[in-house]
């Protein structure tokens, strides 16, 4: 074999492992990472639909959604930056005088040749961020209800 065949044997396996990198690059792991986010927190709406009522699930465009409970007042901004290795989630009240939590974000990290959530320093799997995500979208803590105390027939004098 000359030189030429060699020359060209490598630069043809050369161009098959780019070819392979550019499927598992960062970046397009971070956007698998993100599909399967999104399409568990899709599944996730739904079941609670199915249990209660539906919350609306609306995508804004390939890297943002928003799913909005209209029973409360509350709706949830999830937004991927992807070139940045994050998810940014914010609740936004839908109503006057609705409060609403504190939103966050995610990171996404390259693990082993994969990519892992993380909020803060702690490693969650796919279901435990969406739980998060999720819980204050649709189970809202409830406000303990008080009774002023001078309407109260027992402190009465």
């Amino acid at each position: 074999m000359g030189w030429a065949d060699l020359f060209h044997k490598h630069s043809s396996h050369q161009g098959a492992r780019e070819k392979q990198s550019a499927a598992d690059s960062p970046e397009s792991l971070v956007t698998l990472k993100w599909n399967e986010l999104v399409r568990g927190v899709e599944q996730e709406v739904e079941e609670f639909g199915r249990l209660h009522k539906k919350p609306d699930f609306k995508q804004a465009s390939d890297f943002q959604y928003r799913i909005s409970n209209s029973e409360i007042g509350v709706a949830l901004l999830l937004t991927a930056d992807i070139p940045a290795g994050a998810i940014h989630y914010e609740y936004e009240a839908e109503e006057k005088n609705v409060p609403v939590p504190e939103g966050g974000f995610l990171s996404l990290r390259t693990v082993a040749c994969a990519v892992a959530l993380y909020s803060a320093d702690q490693q969650l799997t796919t279901e435990q961020a969406r739980r998060m995500i999720l819980e204050p979208l649709l189970f809202p803590p409830t406000a303990p209800s008080r009774k002023p105390a001078g309407n109260d027939p027992a402190h009465r004098v």
